[in-house]
């Protein structure tokens, strides 16, 4: 085998090992209130800007600063709709507040 095919073959091998991870993660209901805890702090379902009255100066800043931790939610988002999206809809309902 050559290098290039070993590091495709362990490539591959890692990828497979995160999946496992992060279904084991999202399969128990403590993994999914972590997950449901970045999520929300990271802003994905709350609009960027906040007008602050005499704070405009900072607003460009807080606004790249938000977009992202926003960016680190939507690549989380993205892991659960590609490796296990039935488990959203279950760490939605456990962590409703009703």
């Amino acid at each position: 085998m050559t290098s290039r095919d070993e590091r495709i073959k362990e490539q591959v091998g890692k990828e497979e090992l995160f999946k496992e991870d992060f279904q084991k993660l999202m399969g128990s209901p403590s993994g999914r209130r972590i997950v449901f805890w970045l999520l929300a702090t990271s802003g994905v379902m709350q609009t960027t800007f906040l007008e602050v009255k005499g704070r405009e100066h900072y607003m460009a800043l807080a606004m790249a600063h938000a977009e992202g931790k926003k960016d680190m939610g939507y690549r989380l988002m993205d892991k659960i709709s590609k490796i296990c999206p039935e488990k959203y809809t279950v760490m939605m309902k456990e962590n409703s507040n009703g």
